[in-house]
Formats: C-alpha cells, structure tokens, sequence
C-alpha cells in the first residue's frame, strides 16, 4: 500500500518542491488541523452542555471559548490539503472527479472554519439561548439566521466532498473511512452511549470523522 502512494505522491515534471511536499505531507497538516478542530469542538460544546443542570457538569474554565473558538476557525481551513492530496492521488484514475473534491474540500475547509468562528461568536452573545440550557443541536437552530444558513452551507459543501470522495477509486474496506460514513457510523455509536458523550460525540463527529479521513491518507496509502 505504501509502495503505491510512493508512486502516486511523486513529483511530475514542472512540480515545484513545496508542491511535491505539500501532496506528501499535506495529510499530516490536515490531520493536525482535525484534531485540534476536535478539540475545539469539544470546548464549545463543554460550555453549551454545561448550562444544562441535567448533565451535571463542572463549570468550563474561563477563557475556554476563546480558545476553543480559534482552534476550529484556525483548525478547520487545514482540511482543504487533505482533501487536496486525496485528489492528487486520484488524479489519474479519475480526473473530473478529483477536481470536484479538490474543489469541494477547500470550500468545505473555508466554510467549516467560518461556522465554527460564527458558532462560537454565538455562544459568547448566548444568541437564541444558543448556551442557555438548550442542547447543542437546538441552540444551532435557536442561534438565528446566519448562523443557520452557514450551517446549511458547511453542509452541502461537505456532502459534495464526501460523496465525491466516496466514488473515488479505492478499496472497498477504505470505505469506511470517508468523512460521510465515518461521520454516520460515529453518530449512531453515540446515540448507544450514556449520558453526556451522546451530546459530545455527535455534534463533534464531522471532525472526529476527519481525523479518521486523514490519518487514513497517511496510515493506508
């Protein structure tokens, strides 16, 4: 397996050396960039679950939101050279759709990474009671219009990228790996879990999912 991404990652004539770089090691940027995304989704989440007397939860520390906040807006935009050296692998086997995802996956990088600075703006000016005693999906849906249609966004964006990704030629076990299924397969753990991970879990699944995506590109190719 590694054997073939060797192949796959090599400089074409005319490739500058930082872009021969960047679709060997731009996975491992994208994966650094998931986790601290998750982290940072985390964060925000701790906040909004912790306004809920039924969960129990210890008091965030202060400043916890700053922090989480710029995680993911500086986090996220990491996704898009994943998603880069994805197609670049691929470009061969399936070109058209390559680009697609290459495309997709940088919006989706832009896009994430605006939500989730939004999100936390909302949180911070408890917008809609968004960090109120509202569990995580109904203080999105509380938060108003603009943090909704970016939501809305995000999501189209990633379905574009998954799915793309999806039909891109691999092994069928690999699958499992995709941003969409991972992402699936990570919500329905959660909803087996016991109180609070499920209002954890899920809401954090589409980067926790990434960092499944991306250590793949490293691990597996």
């Amino acid at each position: 397996m590694r054997q073939s991404s060797s192949n796959n990652d090599a400089a074409t004539p005319g490739e500058s050396a930082a872009t021969s770089f960047l679709h060997r090691w731009g996975w491992a940027v994208a994966l650094l960039g998931a986790a601290v995304a998750t982290l940072g989704d985390l964060g925000q989440l701790w906040i909004v679950n912790a306004a809920r007397p039924v969960l129990q939860l210890a008091a965030p520390p202060r400043g916890l939101l700053v922090i989480a906040t710029l995680a993911g807006t500086f986090g996220i935009p990491l996704y898009a050279l994943g998603y880069c050296v994805r197609a670049h692998r691929a470009r061969r086997a399936a070109p058209r759709l390559s680009a697609l995802v290459a495309w997709a996956g940088v919006a989706l990088a832009i896009v994430g990474g605006t939500v989730h600075a939004a999100t936390g703006f909302a949180i911070a000016n408890n917008a809609g009671g968004i960090a109120g005693g509202l569990a995580p999906l109904e203080g999105i849906f509380s938060a108003g219009p603009i943090v909704i249609a970016l939501w809305g966004l995000a999501t189209v964006t990633f379905l574009c990228a998954s799915i793309g990704e999806l039909c891109l030629p691999q092994p069928r076990a690999l699958r499992i790996c995709n941003p969409l299924v991972a992402t699936l397969a990570l919500s329905a753990a959660a909803a087996m879990m016991p109180m609070p991970w499920p209002d954890f879990i899920a809401p954090a699944s589409l980067n926790i999912a990434h960092l499944v995506f991306f250590a793949r590109l490293g691990v597996f190719e």
